[in-house]
């Protein structure tokens, strides 16, 4: 059952933030100088698809799921988020003419920018603290340093945050697995502001 339902989920959490970015990108948002719409829209896939991925494995792993409904998960999060350039192609067309043929490889591969290194990091981060690396302040304290590095070098260092706490959330009761969720999104929204911090 889970290993048919991983990749519809990826996908549906995939089209929701596809659909939220859209929505940023062609937006007014504005809060201080710092602006969410158009290419400030970008932080949302980097944003919310770790996080997603963060949900979805601690679902799969919850119901008996192994890596191979794991890696199904990041493949439907990955054409989800494609959603986007259709949208863009669909109602804001760079050029006129375009159809949803032309925004065939931007749905195929724009996953592959946000979701796939993301979720690679996350699973080897998973696999070391699951089996390898026992979880402590002193090794949570390295994995946050090396994915503020990463981050501020490429957003893909959020991936590491997420397989920390995929691997601290597993065999946790509902309530534990929501609040290092909810912990995770505050991570995840202060790491990726780090390139910003950076080049200011």
């Amino acid at each position: 059952m889970v290993l048919r339902s991983a990749p519809v989920a990826g996908f549906a959490a995939g089209a929701v933030i596809a659909l939220l970015a859209f929505l940023t990108e062609h937006s007014s948002l504005d809060f201080g100088g710092y602006a969410l719409f158009g290419n400030g829209a970008l932080i949302v896939p980097a944003l919310f698809a770790p996080w997603a991925v963060y949900w979805g494995w601690t679902w799969v792993l919850a119901r008996a799921g192994r890596s191979l409904e794991m890696a199904l998960f990041v493949l439907g999060l990955n054409f989800g988020i494609g959603v986007w350039i259709v949208l863009d192609t669909v109602f804001y067309p760079q050029l006129p003419g375009l159809t949803i043929a032309d925004a065939l490889p931007g749905f195929l591969l724009s996953g592959s920018i946000f979701v796939v290194p993301a979720a690679l990091l996350a699973g080897v981060t998973y696999w070391l603290f699951a089996t390898r690396v026992p979880l402590n302040s002193w090794t949570g304290f390295a994995a946050g340093f090396i994915a503020a590095v990463l981050v501020v070098a490429y957003w893909i260092g959020l991936g590491v945050l997420t397989g920390m706490c995929v691997a601290a959330a597993r065999h946790k009761d509902r309530s534990r697995v929501v609040t290092i969720g909810l912990g995770l999104l505050l991570l995840l929204v202060v790491y990726a502001n780090l390139p910003f911090f950076a080049v200011g």
